[in-house]
């Protein structure tokens, strides 16, 4: 039996590719489990800081949100009952300073126009363009501040 070199270098130059395959595949599956890449830092972590998850003020614009995105417990807001009584002009409740109206609804009697809703500091007041015949009620909707 004859030893030929030549099959032996072609043998080892084979195992040698087929190594080099194996190794770009083990690289390519590493860097696809850790995200590493070309330009990532190479180090140990010794001491890892957290993240601040709270976004600094006014830091998400309109652009950034999905539409639909604001549902109602997103949204900060109250609701409060008045009653205008039978002879008076006007009812009161107190809601959050800087509250601002965003809406309002008769929940009960209604027999006088509402004339005006205002808030000033923590009250709010419903004010009829005449005194009730009975008592009128109402419920108010406000976006807190």
């Amino acid at each position: 039996m004859q030893h030929n070199v030549t099959e032996d270098i072609t043998l080892l130059q084979n195992q040698a590719r087929i190594f080099k395959q194996e190794l770009e595949d083990i690289r390519y599956l590493l860097n696809k489990k850790t995200g590493g890449g070309p330009t990532d830092i190479k180090g140990r972590i010794v001491a890892p800081s957290t993240v601040n998850s709270v976004l600094a003020a006014n830091a998400v614009t309109n652009a950034s949100m999905a539409d639909d995105a604001i549902k109602q417990a997103e949204l900060d807001y109250e609701q409060v009952s008045v009653t205008v009584s039978a002879g008076g002009a006007t009812g009161t409740a107190t809601v959050t300073s800087g509250s601002i109206i965003i809406g309002w609804r008769a929940t009960g009697n209604q027999d006088q126009f509402v004339d005006n809703i205002a808030v000033s500091g923590t009250t709010l007041t419903v004010t009829l363009a005449a005194n009730a015949t009975a008592d009128n009620t109402f419920q108010v909707t406000l976006l807190k501040s």
